[in-house]
């Protein structure tokens, strides 16, 4: 009798646990549902609005940032769009990593065919870390950013973030401030894009500052469109990432996901207002960036978007997402560099988030596998049936949010849409398991990096000594200096004003990577 009871007791118990987790899933199952319903709602709100431009001569003036690395075959048509802007004050600072002829021919052609459009050209190098030092010669003195460290100033603003916030996106490493950056003597920057933007961010005149990244297009009107956005109480308004039509399978599903599970994620998180920024498009209050000590402060992290946006929001700022969403418009692209890619990122997202590890469960695929065995056990219904109404729903719903994130007719047939979508979802399968059981190393323009917890990065670097920083070179746009430069006068003087170490480098071609 003792040990039926005692049977008769466990399999209670096995029941009520079965129970638990069947009702645990069907909440998750409902929060799915929920998601694809608020980005749905979020996108038809909030995509490919038309502001009205009755105001353009009280707008304020915007320096735009273009970190580039490298060439592709859109770079040309890419940086065009920017000269395009219809918008009344404006400059673009481009900032070029390493000298390299061609591309800053791309960038001078660009400059002479649009004398109009305030712009500076900033040549210089990588260096693994640059040492912020108090004393500094008259030759470098651009290079090193003030550091405002006022502790009044710094808690202007802040407010305590939630629980939950803390719990869905915040790493295990707390940011620096620019007074405790101060206090260290040194800044180790990490991030080839942070320092790459540094000499431009310095001399960025407006109080809006904009990083755009290399391989992206904008379409005349963005621009506006984001400062409308930033209104008294915004701080940060950034571009969700889609992509331009492009030809190819790749980028048919490049396409889709940008247009589906990343649009759906994006746009729900943004809604619910937890920090979800993509910084390859950010338009950013300046005063922000400053209070901290500038970019320099967050060289330490490869996921800089991510630090950037939250110490905005700290500081009491509101975050928003632009009505266009970010054109990619890259010219080398493949489904396997798609793939290294979102490897790259899921490794990002699980040093900023533990929740990153749920992931492969609210895919289509796993989540209607679990809806099957879920209501059989519960109802006894027909797991097939149940699995196959989940997928041919999901389908529909993510082709709406393709349309809705579009914005037009799609590029593709449906028949050509549900096949990048089957590679989609079953891919990411592959990629959450390469990233979960891969190594802590990511590649990324053109280096290789150890990451560390809060997305702290270490170089991994072949050489025993890093190079010395050199200064960067400075080429002010022709309506803004006593003299027009041209492209055989830059070649003639670019050697002479970085020094020997500028000369003896080799002007290798990256392909442009995106952050």
């Amino acid at each position: 009798m003792i040990s039926f009871g005692s049977s008769s007791n466990n399999s209670d118990a096995l029941h009520v646990t079965i129970l638990t987790c069947c009702y645990l899933l069907i909440g998750g199952w409902a929060l799915l549902a929920t998601f694809h319903i608020l980005g749905i709602a979020y996108g038809l709100y909030k995509f490919h609005r038309k502001p009205s431009h009755s105001n353009l001569k009280e707008m304020p003036g915007v320096s735009i940032i273009k970190p580039l690395t490298g060439i592709d075959a859109n770079l040309y048509e890419n940086l065009k769009t920017f000269f395009n802007l219809q918008y009344p004050r404006y400059e673009i600072l481009f900032c070029v990593q390493e000298h390299d002829n061609e591309l800053i021919d791309i960038i001078e052609r660009l400059r002479e065919q649009y004398p109009r459009v305030d712009s500076q050209l900033f040549v210089g190098t990588q260096s693994s870390a640059v040492k912020l030092e108090h004393e500094v010669d008259e030759e470098q003195e651009y290079y090193d950013m003030p550091l405002v460290a006022n502790p009044r100033d710094e808690k202007l603003r802040r407010k305590q973030v939630s629980l939950w916030k803390r719990i869905f996106c915040c790493g295990s490493q707390k940011f620096l401030s620019g007074d405790k950056l101060a206090k260290n003597g040194t800044v180790d920057i990490k991030n080839p894009k942070i320092y790459n933007m540094l000499p431009a961010y310095e001399k960025a005149q407006y109080p809006f500052i904009l990083i755009s990244d290399s391989g992206l297009m904008m379409h005349e009107h963005t621009l506006y469109d984001m400062v409308t956005c930033m209104t008294d109480n915004v701080g940060l308004v950034h571009q969700m990432p889609f992509t331009c039509d492009r030809k190819g399978f790749a980028g048919s599903v490049e396409k889709v996901y940008f247009g589906t599970q990343h649009a759906r994620m994006y746009m729900t998180i943004n809604l619910i207002g937890i920090n979800c920024v993509t910084g390859m498009s950010c338009l950013i209050r300046k005063e922000c960036i400053d209070r901290v000590g500038g970019l320099r402060a967050f060289g330490h992290y490869i996921a800089e978007d991510y630090y950037i946006a939250d110490e905005v929001a700290k500081q009491g700022w509101k975050l928003r997402v632009a009505s266009t969403p970010a054109q990619q418009n890259s010219g080398e692209y493949s489904v396997s560099t798609w793939i290294d890619r979102m490897i790259r990122w899921c490794k990002l997202r699980m040093r900023l988030s533990p929740l990153a590890y749920l992931e492969p469960l609210q895919e289509c695929f796993s989540s209607a596998i679990l809806a099957g065995i879920v209501t059989n056990y519960l109802f006894e219904w027909n797991a097939l049936v149940v699995a196959a109404c989940h997928i041919l729903i999901w389908f529909i719903l993510d082709y709406l949010m393709l349309r809705i994130t579009q914005g037009g007719p799609l590029p593709f047939s449906k028949f050509e849409f549900a096949i990048a979508w089957l590679v989609r979802e079953f891919s990411s399968f592959y990629i959450y398991f390469k990233a979960f059981t891969g190594s802590s190393t990511i590649k990324w323009r053109g280096k290789e990096y150890r990451l560390g917890s809060g997305t702290r990065a270490e170089e991994l670097s072949t050489s025993s000594l890093p190079s010395p920083p050199v200064p960067s070179l400075l080429v002010e746009s022709p309506s803004s200096s006593s003299s027009s430069l041209s492209s055989s006068s830059l070649s003639n003087s670019t050697l002479p004003v970085a020094g020997s170490h500028l000369s003896s480098l080799s002007s290798t071609k990256q392909s442009s990577q995106l952050v």
